[in-house]
């Protein structure tokens, strides 16, 4: 629930990214893309694709939080005491991969829905969040609804790197403050000021390191036809140049710092 309340209020930053990943070169930047397209489009432009959002990032908050601490724990109870303190880091980047690739399974269907509801409102918006999946799978008959996992690759990609570097800095900015400022810990308040600036750290890291994958991602999301994460990025490279690749990095470091400083402030509350 915290996962789709954070996605929620962060819907109209993720519209504008998806457009400025979609439609190059149309917006000088975040605050320019929020505004050319409320005025064109109205306001509820802004909220384009917020079934999609809501459901996946539903799924996403059952599946990954409780799925990382189990993992973590996991790892833990089972290695060797001295080789687990040892690679601490490495058991938060596998635990978070793990985890990353279950929430794939079930977000991937429900994030080409989005990306094409945001792309082209015209055609996708008026269907729904089911209307939208079935006009997908109808598109694609040899494939069907298996169309709807056309982009698994790229998200998985996106989401292993994201949700492995989101943990670890999480978890390290976190040490780093509370080391520094040791009293922090002894408040309520203070110790989820910490939670706070940690998560915001690490959403935007996160966004810096997989913005390739997931401008990747719009972009197969978008084309379909069973493209593929090396194919797409290639095509990318070739037609647009390297910097397509972190296209809308601004509004999604802004977009990711906010939603999982709020995620982590929900899970420790």
């Amino acid at each position: 629930i915290g996962c789709a309340m954070t996605h929620t209020f962060v819907i109209p930053l993720d519209v504008v990214k998806t457009r400025m990943q979609t439609n190059p070169g149309q917006y000088k930047g975040v605050f320019d893309g929020a505004i050319t397209i409320s005025q064109d489009e109205g306001p509820k432009a802004l909220l384009l694709g917020a079934q999609a959002t809501i459901a996946g990032y539903l799924w996403y908050g059952l599946s990954v939080y409780p799925s990382y601490t189990f993992f973590k724990r996991f790892f833990g109870l089972n290695l060797d005491p001295a080789f687990a303190m040892l690679h601490a880091n490495d058991i938060a980047l596998l635990a978070g991969a793990i985890t990353a690739v279950i929430a794939s399974i079930g977000l991937t269907p429900l994030e080409a829905c989005r990306i094409r509801t945001v792309a082209d409102p015209d055609k996708y918006m008026s269907l729904g969040l089911k209307g939208t999946a079935a006009s997908i799978a109808a598109e694609y008959p040899d494939e069907g609804y298996r169309a709807l996992w056309g982009g698994f690759n790229s998200l998985v990609t996106r989401q292993v790197i994201f949700g492995s570097i989101k943990f670890l800095a999480f978890e390290r900015a976190c040490e780093v403050i509370n080391a520094a400022f040791p009293t922090l810990r002894d408040g309520t308040i203070t110790a989820l000021l910490v939670t706070l600036l940690g998560g915001g750290f690490a959403g935007a890291l996160s966004s810096v390191v997989s913005q390739p994958a997931d401008s990747v991602l719009t972009y197969v999301s978008r084309k379909g036809g069973g493209l593929g994460i090396i194919e797409g990025c290639k095509i990318m490279i070739d037609e647009e140049g390297p910097t397509s690749l972190f296209r809308g990095l601004g509004s999604r470091c802004v977009w990711a710092g906010t939603i999982i400083a709020g995620q982590f402030l929900l899970y420790d509350i």
